[in-house]
């Protein structure tokens, strides 16, 4: 089989669950990622008849996809801010607006007027999944000693073997963010950052299938009694524990942009700063602890 009449056979059989323009685009980004091609030489490979091993594996990629399994799982990996990222069902896949809340973080600690030192940043990350953050962190601030989070063992994993993969040296725990208070965190952080679940269960009705079946959902869903129940433990924890100056960095639900802000000021943050993303929604929330309150 060519590779053009293997992108056909995925575009016929994903087009039950995509628009043709999307089932296109996975198409070649599966094909692309098992023949190891860029998007030039793909299309000039076209015609190029497979080999069995790689036939056969994009075949069971195209099984898994007719579950509705997203590429990146079926795929088992995904790039983000530019670094590999081995990904599975026990973490969500980092999305781009996560990127946008990491590159704010590492921009603002570049800035001159920066109060935070370089060359001893402490960073915490809760609810820290496939790990993406604090790797990415870590890669680009490699002085810097970087904690990662989260209540799921298998997340942990994960974000183990992807911190082998990329090659910094960050520490994962299991730990639960309602026990914070107890656990052995309590020491003062210069960067608390975390993508908490936000998604009301009212909101799910508005999210693709296969977001729904194979995603964890204990990493996105949150009652509509209280949904700002995590960002209510995260930002009680980073008060007691951020340093002077220290930087709460938050991705937030954009209907609750205005309510996580008066969250935080009530708590005693100083300048509180809700930041739109690339597609103009409310998705990122940053406050500064103005001293020090570690008890």
């Amino acid at each position: 089989m060519t590779i053009r009449e293997l992108e056909k056979l995925f575009i016929e059989q994903l087009t039950i669950l995509y628009d043709f323009q999307e089932a296109q685009n996975i198409a070649w980004l599966a094909i692309s990622s098992v023949r190891g091609l860029n998007r030039l030489e793909y299309l000039g490979a076209k015609n190029d008849k497979l080999k069995p091993d790689d036939e056969n594996k994009l075949l069971e990629i195209l099984q898994a996809l007719n579950t509705g399994m997203p590429l990146q799982y079926a795929l088992g990996e995904t790039e983000f801010y530019g670094l590999p990222f081995k990904v599975n069902p026990a973490v969500l896949i980092p999305r781009p607006e996560t990127e946008e809340l990491v590159d704010w973080i590492l921009k603002d600690l570049h800035k001159q007027d920066s109060l935070l030192d370089l060359k001893d940043l402490s960073i915490l990350d809760i609810g820290t999944g496939s790990g993406c953050i604090p790797i990415v962190l870590k890669k680009n601030l490699p002085q810097a000693d970087v904690t990662g989070i989260d209540i799921s063992p298998g997340a942990i994993e994960a974000a183990l073997e992807n911190a082998a993969v990329n090659q910094v040296e960050v520490r994962f725990m299991v730990q639960d963010v309602f026990e914070l208070a107890d656990s052995n965190l309590n020491h003062e952080f210069s960067i608390v950052v975390s993508n908490p679940p936000y998604v009301t269960l009212s909101e799910k009705n508005l999210m693709h299938q296969n977001v729904l079946q194979f995603e964890p959902h204990n990493a996105l869903f949150v009652s509509d009694e209280d949904p700002l129940v995590f960002y209510n433990a995260i930002s009680d924890f980073a008060k007691n524990n951020l340093e002077a100056n220290g930087l709460l960095y938050l991705e937030i639900n954009e209907s609750y942009g205005e309510a996580t802000k008066l969250l935080l000021e009530n708590k005693g943050f100083h300048e509180v700063e809700v930041r739109e993303d690339l597609r103009g929604r409310e998705r990122m929330i940053k406050a500064k602890n103005a001293a020090s309150t570690k008890k």
